[in-house]
């Protein structure tokens, strides 16, 4: 009996068998979509936006922090005093982005070229995963608020951001845009906070489901994890009055999975997200706004399933 059940459980039913040629030809799809057509119309987007890839280093961190730069057109007369006053505008990117991938985002803003623009890649994502966690990864240390809070603040030194400075936060980057307002307000005058990932604000569901291993959002496990996070991105997971559950085409979800898998170490983000949700010393522990004086909007998106508003 028991050979029998063995048997039977081990074969290969008609869709099992289409499935994986069908995933194949979705991956190849997609794929040739994303790294034709895809990486063209980023290459075009990052020279539009003038962006130019940099790094500094920074002495007291004992850090080299990447960023990219789009610098202004004031003409051929500058001085200190005009360096010290020059209008910029720092955008801090969300989880698992690279600065880079801001250059869109920017590009629509149409900012005047005599703005200054900075994109500074926080600790744990790209070219720090390029350049540190893949050539030695038995001694990287994942990133803490403290640590990105001081690594950013001496970035704004290192890179002479004078007190003519505003700037814009997604997610884990308006977290990080709020705390730095906090720390250098002789620096950032105002601020833009998009779903701004704040410790007491992340929703409560969303971190239980991260550390029991329910929601994978953040490192793409599986297929699965691909198809809700776009669900999510979208109007949610639950959402029954779309038309299609799924808001992307099923080649698209195949080759974003597999494209993570190959982009990022596997569990990365994970560990980062979870690290990060730990920390129990102020401010980032704080339950209450630890900022009422700075001058910032908040946007929350009406559905957003990651950030909480009510928080």
């Amino acid at each position: 009996i028991t050979k029998m059940t063995a048997t039977v459980t081990n074969q290969r039913t008609p869709k099992t068998i289409i499935r994986v040629p069908q995933r194949k030809i979705e991956a190849l799809v997609g794929g040739a979509l994303l790294n034709t057509v895809g990486k063209a119309a980023q290459k075009h987007i990052l020279r539009k936006s003038n962006l130019i890839a940099k790094e500094v280093y920074l002495p007291k961190c004992g850090y080299t922090m990447y960023y990219h730069e789009r610098e202004a057109d004031i003409g051929d007369e500058t001085n200190d005093q005009d360096v010290h006053n020059q209008q910029t505008i720092i955008f801090f990117h969300g989880i698992t982005m690279r600065s880079e991938e801001l250059a869109g985002f920017i590009v629509s803003l149409d900012i005047p070229p005599h703005i200054r623009i900075l994109c500074p890649e926080q600790m744990g994502h790209g070219r720090d995963i390029d350049n540190r966690l893949r050539t030695d990864p038995d001694n990287y240390k994942m990133p803490t608020h403290q640590r990105m809070l001081e690594s950013t603040s001496e970035f704004l030194d290192v890179v002479m951001c004078g007190n003519n400075t505003n700037a814009f936060g997604v997610s884990l980057g308006g977290a990080v845009c709020y705390y730095v307002q906090h720390h250098r307000p002789d620096i950032i005058q105002r601020a833009v906070l998009v779903s701004p990932a704040i410790l007491s604000c992340v929703d409560r569901d969303l971190v239980n489901g991260v550390r029991e291993g329910t929601n994978n959002f953040i490192g793409l496990e599986s297929r699965q994890d691909a198809k809700f996070l776009m669900r999510d991105l979208s109007t949610g997971r639950d959402d029954d009055t779309r038309k299609k559950k799924d808001p992307v085409p099923k080649f698209f979800l195949e080759t974003v999975y597999r494209e993570n898998k190959k982009k990022n170490p596997e569990g990365h983000f994970k560990s980062l997200l979870l690290n990060l949700l730990e920390p129990t010393e102020l401010p980032y522990a704080s339950a209450k706004d630890v900022d009422t004086e700075s001058h910032r909007l908040v946007i929350w998106p009406e559905k957003d399933r990651i950030i909480n508003y009510e928080e």
